[in-house]
């Protein structure tokens, strides 16, 4: 036995509909931009909370990237551990620089291989050919926790070269 409720059939407001369709449409085009080929790094990708992110001012990106790059030698690589927005702004400033995002949030594949999926709680977990590989190595931790500084510290220790070129940002 059918109930009158059961036959009914639901439809959206107009505004509902449009912006259902604006959220579909957005998230369509954020996997095509994400879909492994490497993109302009001028392509933003928003800040997610809930991996506790939290994108540096365009001011204070470029100022970092800026001392980033002037702490190498031309040629010398850095690496950009769980700070994304310091990649952005250091291939915005010279897209010849060699630099390395090392993130736990895949959105970041889009960098091609310039991105290395990381994850703090397994600090030794990166490509092997990454020991000793950065002239510097920054990195802004996802939590200011005892466990994920000590393992962030670990892996900026294992990836950077002699003389050791650290900088932590919190």
């Amino acid at each position: 036995m059918g109930n009158e409720s059961d036959d009914e059939v639901l439809t959206l407001s107009a505004d509902t509909f449009t912006a259902l369709s604006q959220f579909y449409q957005e998230q369509d085009e954020r996997e095509k931009m994400w879909s492994g080929e490497k993109v302009d790094v001028s392509e933003e990708v928003k800040e997610d909370w809930q991996l506790s992110q939290f994108w540096y001012s365009k001011q204070s990106a470029e100022a970092m990237a800026q001392m980033a790059l002037n702490a190498i030698k031309e040629g010398g690589k850095i690496a950009c551990v769980s700070a994304p927005t310091l990649y952005r702004a250091i291939k915005s400033i010279n897209k010849d620089a060699i630099a390395t995002v090392f993130e736990f949030d895949k959105r970041f594949a889009m960098y091609g291989e310039d991105f290395i999926f990381y994850d703090y709680k397994s600090p030794l977990s990166v490509p092997k050919v990454c020991r000793e590989g950065f002239d510097l190595v920054f990195a802004d931790p996802p939590f200011l926790s005892e466990e994920c500084l000590t393992k962030t510290a670990v892996t900026m220790k294992y990836i950077s070269k002699e003389p050791k070129k650290l900088v932590l940002c919190s």
